[in-house]
C-alpha cells in the first residue's frame, strides 16, 4: 500500500488487485456495496495515520476510487472544511460511471455486527484462535494487536466487520473473547492508552507462527 498526501486536504492511497483481495474484498463488493465501500475507504484513512489530522468535526470527506489496467485500485480522499451539503462518496471504473455510494442496496444482506473490540486474558488464546481461524479458513480481515497490563485486544477495522463473512469470524471470537465493544470512545482509548503490538494484520501474522 503506498500512501502519498498531495495536499494539505488531500491523500491518494493505491494498492494492487492483491492487496485488496487479502482484505477479502472485491472490486464488485465496492461497487455494489455502499456501506462496506465507505467502511473500506475510513479503514484505509485510518491505516495511514492521517485519521485524526483528516477527520474533523465540520469536515466532510469527498472520495473517488478507481482502478486501471496496471493490477492498481486508487483511493483519492479529499477533506472539505464547512461544506456539509457536499458529502458525496463516489465510485468509478473504466466500465462503470459514477455513482452515489451512500445510498443502501435494498437487497443487501441481513446481518449486523456491531462489535469490532475484542479483549483476551492472554496471548496465547489469541493464537489459538488465529490457529483455528487458519484451519477453517475464516475471514480475518483488517485487525491490529493492542496490549494493555495483563490484557490483549484485538481491533478490527470497521470494513472488516461490515463485510458479510464477519459473521462466522464474529462466532468464533467469541468463543475466545472475554469481553467485546462496540464503542467508538473505547476504541480511541486504546489507541491512545495501549501498546500497539502488531497493526493492520495481527491474526495473519500470528497464524504464520501459531
Amino acid at each position: 500500500m503506498k500512501i502519498e498526501k498531495i495536499a494539505e486536504n488531500k491523500v491518494r492511497i493505491t494498492l494492487t488487485i492483491d492487496e485488496l483481495s487479502q482484505r477479502q474484498i472485491t472490486l464488485k463488493d465496492i461497487e455494489q456495496d455502499s456501506v462496506m465501500a465507505q467502511d473500506l475507504f475510513l479503514d484505509l484513512l485510518e491505516e495511514s495515520d492521517l485519521n485524526d489530522e483528516f477527520i474533523a468535526e465540520d469536515s466532510q470527506l469527498f472520495v473517488e476510487a478507481s482502478s486501471d489496467n496496471e493490477n492498481l485500485f486508487v483511493v483519492t480522499i479529499t477533506k472539505i472544511d464547512y461544506m456539509p451539503e457536499i458529502s458525496k462518496y463516489t465510485v468509478k471504473n473504466k466500465s462503470q460511471s459514477k455513482k452515489t455510494l451512500n445510498k443502501p442496496k435494498h437487497n443487501s444482506p441481513d446481518y449486523t455486527v456491531a462489535s469490532s473490540i475484542y479483549k483476551f486474558s492472554s496471548l496465547d488464546l489469541i493464537l489459538d484462535l488465529s490457529s483455528k481461524i487458519k484451519e477453517e479458513n475464516i475471514f480475518m480481515g483488517t485487525n491490529s494487536l493492542y496490549k494493555h497490563k495483563e490484557n490483549y485486544f484485538l481491533v478490527f477495522g470497521n470494513a472488516s466487520i461490515k463485510n458479510k463473512k464477519f459473521i462466522k469470524t464474529f462466532a468464533i471470537l467469541s468463543e475466545y473473547a472475554s469481553e467485546y465493544y462496540a464503542s467508538d470512545l473505547y476504541k480511541t482509548l486504546i489507541n491512545e492508552k495501549c501498546q500497539l503490538i502488531i497493526k493492520s494484520r495481527a491474526l495473519q501474522q500470528l497464524a504464520k507462527i501459531s
